[in-house]
């Protein structure tokens, strides 16, 4: 069953109880500080719902998400994965990307950064064109 976390004019948020997964999708390119307070948003959504799904997933859908300027790009190396994975607890995150490769190459990066730096956490990271090939990843874990 999907349930709707929070609507607004940049993002929704819903939980799929059935995986489970907390998963967003933005609308369409968002402002930086915009991005970042949506973001912690669903960190702190996430970190409630975990107490209840131990094995809870996050999907971020970014197919409309935009290009992402330089101090959001920064924030999601310097602070964002620290917040994530070390204080948030995700261990498995799973991006669709969208047409765009200015767009894509920050959610790539962040990819490859996140992997490294916590590998001994446990975080599996996974990239994908469609929501369908997410899901797909996620139940085979």
């Amino acid at each position: 069953m999907v349930l709707l976390i929070f609507d607004n004019e940049y993002v929704t948020c819903e939980l799929d109880d059935s995986l489970p997964v907390l998963r967003h999708k933005w609308k369409y390119n968002v402002p930086g500080e915009e991005f970042k307070v949506n973001l912690l948003k669903i960190l702190n959504h996430y970190r409630d719902l975990a107490k209840t799904y131990q094995s809870l997933a996050w999907l971020a859908d970014t197919t409309w998400l935009g290009e992402l300027d330089e101090d959001v790009e920064s924030w999601l190396v310097e602070e964002w994965e620290e917040l994530l994975f070390a204080s948030g607890g995700v261990r498995a995150h799973a991006v669709v990307l969208g047409k765009s490769i200015y767009g894509d190459y920050p959610m790539e990066k962040f990819k490859m950064d996140s992997e490294q730096k916590y590998a001994s956490f446990g975080v599996r990271l996974g990239v994908f064109s469609s929501v369908s090939d997410a899901y797909d990843w996620l139940r085979s874990m």
